[in-house]
């Protein structure tokens, strides 16, 4: 009975556990209705709770409201949530340049999860607790299968459609109809009098899969194999153990050469493996060069997939692409870099391998407006309490002589606390005075990334040196030299603020203050800068 073996595969592969709330999309046709009827049946059993999205995606004018007609209805009748979405699918394929199945999964999936989204924020689920069910059978696995082997896929590719996956939001896509065939379904249907609706497309040869399932697997059965579909699942179950074997293997590689986020040389599996570090999402992930060199390609390759798929990138991963990555990885440039689909990229950078998305605010990117707004200056008297000077800067404090500072602004004579007259009201006087030398060096000072020809005087060295001389000594990341924040006046870089302040992972780890504006003996005022990490 498909009952037993829908029951069967949730239990072997935990698609479902006691307590959860299982969102099935249902469109109406045989597969999605045969798994909506059974799993009203296991629900009591399972202890789980279920409704449904249906989205019509205008593709059948007429039918296609007729089939969520049908569907709201089905619903209605056994007391089920059902929240319907509408989306013109040609309007938005034409709009994103994809095809009509690509703008259909995408409204599919953005519906399920907006559902969850609604759950998760009402506080009546935990992300965790939500499961997405669709309705794959072992028809179209095997058909899967077959897509995939014409246009050349990898091994990992045999492994086919898989029984769960990690969705958005902490949820996880299931398929409990997996071990189930297309006849089974049918069948089932006309056992219970279900009658679920029939897309007259999916019997005209005008999309791959249909050409696949109408066209090319009935040959293949009549001519070669009379059980193509149990072979071809075979092969998918055998494909599915090599590629666990495999996943472990890639795991312990990564533990051993990853670099997460910026400055751990100790390898993180779990982080790289949920694709986060604490309560941050990774955005960038670097590896050993050496390690990545030494690695078997069918790891490596595995590697560099995972490496992407941990910050975003999960899918249009071709031969070419990891082709591109060895290039860099054995080619002996300490700076060449390959593009990959999406804006992302990979570059190699002192010893290290990087895999990021090559965009502004991925990489940090700051307007300036808000760079100057994380800025927080004040004028303190010179109490000695700051004591190791050489650590000045590198912490989320800078401090500067305010005569120096001064002289550089104004570049003459200027009135300091001490030449305020004494007087009963000298404290206002002083702090009134005080707020506009604020203000005037908030007008002057400038926070911002680099420009061509900017330099600084290193603190503890005796001249100036080029910003590009600094991020190269360094080890600041070539793709991320544009998001580094500093405090400057003119081309003159007084601060450079330093990744454990700015909270951004640009390889520059600690921050670099100007040995022009030093504290020293004669040191009577100091301005202290603070930047603010978050406003």
């Amino acid at each position: 009975m498909i009952e037993n073996k829908i029951r069967k595969t949730i239990l072997d592969k935990n698609l479902i556990e006691k307590g959860q709330h299982i969102i099935l999309g249902l469109s109406g046709g045989p597969d999605s209705v045969c798994l909506f009827h059974v799993l009203m049946s296991l629900r009591e059993d399972l202890e789980f709770t279920l409704s449904v999205v249906h989205v019509n995606h205008k593709f059948r004018p007429g039918e296609a409201e007729e089939d969520q007609a049908y569907v709201e209805d089905l619903c209605r009748r056994q007391g089920i949530v059902c929240e319907s979405f509408v989306h013109d699918c040609q309007a938005i394929a034409e709009e994103k340049g994809i095809s009509g199945e690509e703008a259909g999964r995408l409204v599919r999936y953005g519906s399920f999860y907006a559902v969850a989204k609604q759950l998760i924020d009402n506080k009546r689920y935990e992300p965790s607790q939500i499961g997405i069910a669709v309705a794959h059978n072992l028809n179209d696995q095997a058909e899967t299968l077959l897509m995939r082997i014409i246009r050349g896929t990898g091994t990992d590719g045999l492994a086919g459609i898989e029984y769960s996956r990690a969705g958005e939001l902490g949820t996880r896509i299931i398929r409990p109809l997996l071990d189930v065939a297309r006849g089974e379904i049918e069948a089932y249907c006309q056992e219970h009098q279900l009658e679920p609706r029939v897309d007259r497309t999916n019997s005209q040869p005008v999309y791959t899969r249909n050409k696949i399932r109408l066209q090319v697997i009935p040959l293949l059965e009549r001519e070669f194999n009379s059980q193509l579909v149990e072979g071809l699942n075979r092969l998918s179950k055998i494909a599915k153990d090599d590629k666990a074997y495999f996943d472990l293997q890639v795991t312990e590689a990564m533990e051993q050469a990853a670099v997460v986020a910026a400055g751990s040389n100790q390898g993180r599996a779990n982080q790289i493996q949920s694709g986060q570090e604490g309560d941050q999402e990774i955005q960038a992930i670097s590896f050993s060069l050496t390690h990545l060199q030494e690695m078997h390609p069918a790891i490596r390759h595995r590697v560099v997939k995972k490496a992407f798929e941990t910050i975003g990138l999960d899918q249009g991963i071709t031969a070419a692409h990891l082709e591109a990555v060895d290039r860099i990885i054995g080619g002996g440039s300490d700076s060449a870099s390959a593009d990959f689909p999406k804006g992302y990229g990979a570059a190699v950078s002192y010893g290290e391998v990087r895999f990021f998305k090559n965009d502004p605010i991925t990489l940090g990117y700051v307007s300036k407006a808000e760079l100057k707004s994380r800025l927080r200056i004040r004028i303190v008297k010179n109490e000695g309490s700051l004591k190791d000077i050489s650590k000045n800067g590198t912490r989320r404090f800078a401090a500067l002589d305010l005569s120096k500072l001064l002289e550089k602004i104004w570049s003459g004579d200027t009135p300091y606390f001490d030449r305020i007259e004494a007087s009963p009201k000298q404290e206002e006087a002083e702090k009134d005075f005080q707020q506009k030398l604020i203000e005037e060096i908030q007008i002057m000072l400038q926070v911002r990334t680099r420009r061509q020809g900017d330099w600084i005087a290193p603190l503890g060295m005796k001249g100036r040196k080029k910003l590009q001389d600094i991020f190269v000594d360094e080890k600041v990341y070539k793709e991320c030299r544009d998001q580094v924040p500093m405090v400057c006046i003119g081309d003159e870089v007084i601060w450079i603020v330093g990744d454990d302040v700015s909270g951004h992972t640009t390889g520059m780890k600690r921050g670099r203050m100007s040995e022009n504006y030093k504290l020293d003996r004669d040191t009577k005022d100091i301005v202290l800068l603070e930047y603010l990490e978050k406003l």
